[in-house]
Formats: structure tokens, sequence, C-alpha cells
């Protein structure tokens, strides 16, 4: 039996109207690529490296830039802390970036970088950056962050601001510090040596009026006194 004309129109409305709607979705689809990206939260950093990254984005269609892959991407980033990122079906990427802090700088072959509370390197050191410098820990990242972590127990055995740390060993530095006139070697182990190196630093200044070249506080319960060198006595002519 031939299918009536009313019959066969009914069918196919339907179906015409469903393919309308797949042939619209894909032109659509095709049509919604990453075409901009924004960066929020730089302050201390350059944002264009954040924008460097998600730059591959670009033209990308909307529904297959994964947020997740882009933040991953954003983390690897070293002076990022956490971002956030979002996809609009506009095509344009919005990403929000929490900084890392940079507190101090590490000084090694020449080149100055930025590290954060962790010891990670977070990029090259301004003009501007942070006073406490690092020097020797290259080598030895996991020594540079235990230092780092020591620092407020060391200042406060102290009772003053270290300036820079130069490693000497595996437990073994050489400190100086804001307020003292000489270099103080420490195991950053061992911060409750400095309070001891505190006073005898005291008491030689008052004996004899002049500081010494250097104090060593490494040794449990001792304390050693490099004096300053002696000038050599003039001969009588």
């Amino acid at each position: 039996m031939i299918p009536s004309r009313w019959r066969l129109r009914r069918l196919a409305g339907p179906g015409a109207l469903l393919g309308v709607l797949l042939v619209g979705t894909a032109t659509l689809a095709g049509a919604l690529h990453v075409r901009e990206i924004r960066v929020q939260g730089c302050r201390r950093f350059p944002a264009q490296e954040v924008e460097k990254v998600l730059r591959t984005a670009l033209g990308t269609p909307t529904v297959a830039a994964r947020p997740e892959r882009l933040r991953g991407a954003v983390l690897a980033v070293p002076w990022v802390a956490d971002a956030h990122v979002a996809v609009s079906l506009d095509g344009i990427v919005t990403c929000s970036v929490a900084e890392r802090t940079p507190v101090a700088v590490a000084e090694d072959g020449g080149r100055r970088q930025l590290l954060d509370a962790e010891g990670c390197l977070l990029g090259p050191a301004p003009p501007d950056a942070p006073p406490l410098l690092l020097r020797g820990f290259a080598t030895v990242p996991e020594e540079r962050a235990a230092l780092l972590r020591a620092l407020p127990a060391l200042e406060a055995a102290w009772g003053g601001r270290v300036v820079t740390v130069h490693r000497l060993g595996p437990a073994d530095v050489a400190l100086r510090f804001a307020n003292s006139p000489c270099l103080v070697l420490a195991d950053p182990a061992a911060p409750g040596q400095l309070a001891a190196a505190r006073r005898v630093l005291a008491a030689w200044l008052a004996a004899t009026g002049t500081a010494p070249r250097r104090l060593d506080a490494r040794l449990p319960d001792r304390v050693a006194v490099l004096p300053q060198p002696t000038a050599p006595a003039e001969e009588s002519s």
C-alpha cells in the first residue's frame, strides 16, 4: 500500500526539523572557537607568561577546550600557586591566578632568582627583590627549603634579621645578621646555639671594643671566636 501524500508530509516534517537542528548545531559548534585570553591576579609577575601558556587554546572549539587541562598547564608556571580557568561559549578563556610570594633571592653562578618560603625558584629577581640572599644551595634544593623553614627560629634565637646565608656544607651555613658586625657560623638544625653566640659577642665587644672576624656556633655548648687579624708591627728604623 502506497502511503498517502499527507502521511509522507507528516513523517517528513519532524525529520526535516531534526536535520535542520543538527546542521545548525554543527555549524554553531564549528563557529565557536577560543578567540581571546584574559588573565587576572598578576601583580608581582608578568601576565604574559600565563597568556603564553593559554595561547595554545586559541582556535580550539570551545567545547574541546578543557578548563582543567588548561589549569594544569598554568600551574606549571613556577610562580603560580593556584589558578582558576573558565571557558565561555563565546570563545573567551578567563584565568584568575594566585601568585607565590617571594621571600628571598637565590644567587648562584651569577644568576639571581626569586624564592618563595618553600624554596621554590620563581624566576629572575628584579631590583626591588626581597633583601634576604641565599648562596650555594643550587645543587641541594632540599637544604634550601630546610633553611627557609628554620629561618624564623634562627632569627628569634639571635634576636635579629638574617640578610645573607652562605652554604658551607650539609649542616653548616655562614649567617650575616642585620645587627651583627661579624659572620656567624651555625647549624640550621640547632638554632639554640645562636643565643649563646649572641652573648659571647656582647662580652667580646665589651672586653675588647672591637668586633671579631667570625663566631662559630656549630658545636654544642661552645662558641669559638676568630679575632680580626692584627696589623704587623712596624719595624723600627
